[in-house]
């Protein structure tokens, strides 16, 4: 009886410091978190033959390009995460709609992966700081991506830029009129930088690669940016390749053409 007791109390142990280790270090311990699974016209087997065909590309570049050109025409569709700072988060697979977000996220989780299996695993890490599946270790910014120890991919705005950068420190979440633009989520101060639109010259569309990631800069107060997508070189130009809530689909846009009258351009890059 004793030892029975001895082990509930070590059982008990065990738990209350795998939830401390993941509150405070961001790490998940588990993988007992729940999991949402919507493929739409995809199936595990289908998703298995993408990842396959995507291992024959030469460069993660190419990759990327191979792997978003299959979600071309998928319908757009926001807020497919839900979730919030009082509700159970869990691990959303939702490939019947994509929002700008959730579009990216898929891209590069299938990108590292070698398996379905393995996509769940690897979503889990791009889309969570550390892997941990909880609401407020969600990447709500972009610049989440290229922040922190877990990062995502490399900013390159400045290297592609070059004088034409400019740099904004920003306080993420807080808006104008000290509200939250996520109740729940602390703020973060960080600095970003961007290549305003009309600096965006024929010799920055040059250096721009197929498979850089894309964020439109948001001049909001608390905002990194207002839209992502991912670069495609073609027909001789460089096209934004994007889930549009416009034209309600994924779809290609000339990047130049797309980036008029917004302020202007964030890119970031995978190895």
């Amino acid at each position: 009886m004793n030892r029975i007791i001895k082990n509930l109390f070590l059982l008990i142990v065990i738990v209350i410091a795998a939830k401390f280790l993941i509150t405070v270090f961001g790490k998940d311990l588990s993988t007992g978190y729940p999991e949402k699974i919507i493929l739409g016209s995809w199936t595990e087997q289908s998703i298995e033959t993408l990842i396959k065909q995507a291992g024959s590309k030469n460069s993660s570049g190419e990759k990327i390009e191979f792997l978003s050109e299959s979600f071309l025409g998928t319908p757009y569709a926001e807020n497919t995460l839900g979730g919030g700072s009082d509700q159970t988060e869990q691990l959303t697979v939702d490939l019947s709609g994509l929002d700008c977000f959730t579009y990216i996220d898929y891209v590069e989780s299938l990108r590292l992966s070698g398996s379905f299996a393995e996509f769940r695993e690897k979503l889990a890490k791009i889309r969570y700081k550390h892997g941990a599946v909880l609401w407020e270790k969600r990447k709500h910014f972009f610049s989440d991506w290229v922040s922190g120890g877990d990062k995502n991919a490399h900013d390159v705005t400045g290297k592609i830029g070059g004088d034409a950068v400019l740099t904004a420190t920003k306080e993420l979440n807080r808006k104008t009129d000290g509200s939250l633009w996520l109740p729940g989520l602390t703020t973060v101060k960080r600095e970003i930088s961007h290549i305003p639109s009309q600096k965006i010259s024929p010799q920055v569309l040059r250096e721009i690669k197929t498979g850089d990631y894309i964020g439109v800069y948001s001049d909001r107060d608390g905002l990194d940016v207002s839209h992502t997508g991912i670069a495609v070189r073609k027909n001789g130009g460089v096209y934004l390749r994007h889930a549009s809530l416009v034209h309600k689909k994924v779809l290609d846009e000339e990047l130049a053409t797309y980036m008029k009258n917004k302020p202007g351009l964030l890119v970031y890059r995978v190895k």
